[in-house]
């Protein structure tokens, strides 16, 4: 009688180890590709920041606004934001009539950024 609780309690643990031995697998394909959708995501945005939209050079100020709001979202890529941030901020200063909303959105982001990064 005992030999058989053993080993019904046996095979018990190693259904169970099983079981979270796959949910585990899960849970760490499901990361590894929310890493990748967020690494595409944030690289995109950081393309359609810095290159013009056309042949011309033209840059939309509304879509850059945007794009240096929601690099907050990137919480994995504060520190290069606030990096690429703060140069960006240093060079925009230095063009002449450049808008002052791109210059803000930027200096308030900076700022957003740094009281998340402990550096």
């Amino acid at each position: 009688m005992a030999t058989i609780n053993i080993t019904v309690l046996l095979s018990v643990i190693a259904g169970l180890a099983s079981f979270c031995w796959t949910v585990i697998q899960y849970l760490d394909t499901r990361k590894r590709e929310q890493n990748l959708k967020e690494f595409e995501q944030f690289h995109k945005l950081l393309k359609e920041l810095v290159q013009p939209e056309d042949e011309m050079g033209t840059m939309y100020v509304d879509r850059q606004t945007a794009i240096i709001f929601e690099l907050r979202h990137f919480k994995r890529y504060y520190p290069y934001s606030l990096r690429t941030l703060k140069g960006l901020l240093e060079k925009w200063k230095q063009v002449p009539n450049q808008f002052p909303r791109i210059l803000e959105e930027t200096q308030l982001t900076v700022e957003y950024l740094e009281s998340k990064v402990k550096l």
